[in-house]
């Protein structure tokens, strides 16, 4: 099995970044809507809002995998592999969800 290292220079984090911009736009959105209802429910719907989160974050993978194929050159030509990318931005992606989460969890309970 191959190894994945993703490197950290200001180069590549930028990379990563162009990268996750592409659909960004889409997969904050869903995690201000989770948090919405988070905020509005409560911590019953965790489960179902998490498993939402990835569903959605599954879609925009096979989504994107298909539509930007040949971007993928590009950042190979620079070093970073496909895995790299997708590990940086599924992360990146979900510490914000998870921040959200924390941020209406911490509303809820002011506003209850």
């Amino acid at each position: 099995m191959q190894k994945v290292y993703v490197m950290l220079s200001k180069k590549n984090i930028m990379l990563y970044f162009t990268f996750y911009k592409s659909f960004c736009f889409v997969s904050i959105l869903i995690s201000l809507v989770c948090a919405n209802y988070f905020l509005g429910y409560g911590i019953s719907v965790y489960t179902v809002l998490f498993w939402l989160k990835i569903i959605t974050l599954a879609l925009i993978f096979y989504y994107i995998r298909g539509y930007k194929s040949k971007e993928f050159y590009f950042y190979k030509n620079l070093g970073i592999s496909k895995k790299a990318l997708w590990i940086f931005s599924i992360s990146f992606d979900l510490i914000i969800y998870f921040v959200v989460i924390i941020i209406a969890l911490n509303l809820h309970g002011k506003f209850t």
